[in-house]
């Protein structure tokens, strides 16, 4: 018989959150989100609001008014998005960011 390995409690099943005011919103670390953050850096505001969409669902996006955020609290949360997928802190997210949209 095959050796089994259980890799079962490996996997993370936790979404990381972003924290605005009192709400908290769980944030898509999946593979694809992280893929259409990727793209957005260079896909213009259209990307960038479409990566949002797909990080936080469709409810979440409209709770928030993304679409009716100054163009700095887009970059700011964008950037949040990123630190929470990637686990890593805001400012190396930002500065990641901020490195791809000027490629």
């Amino acid at each position: 018989m095959s050796k089994v390995i259980n890799i079962t409690d490996k996997f993370s099943t936790e979404l990381p959150s972003i924290q605005i005011g009192e709400k908290l919103y769980p944030v898509n670390n999946g593979i694809s989100a992280m893929m259409a953050f990727e793209e957005a850096a260079t896909g213009g505001m259209a990307g960038i609001l479409k990566a949002l969409k797909g990080a936080f669902g469709e409810k979440a996006y409209k709770t928030m008014d993304v679409e009716g955020m100054s163009m700095g609290n887009i970059m700011v949360l964008a950037s949040a998005v990123l630190a929470a997928m990637m686990n890593i802190t805001y400012e190396e997210a930002n500065a990641r960011f901020q490195r791809e949209a000027q490629s």
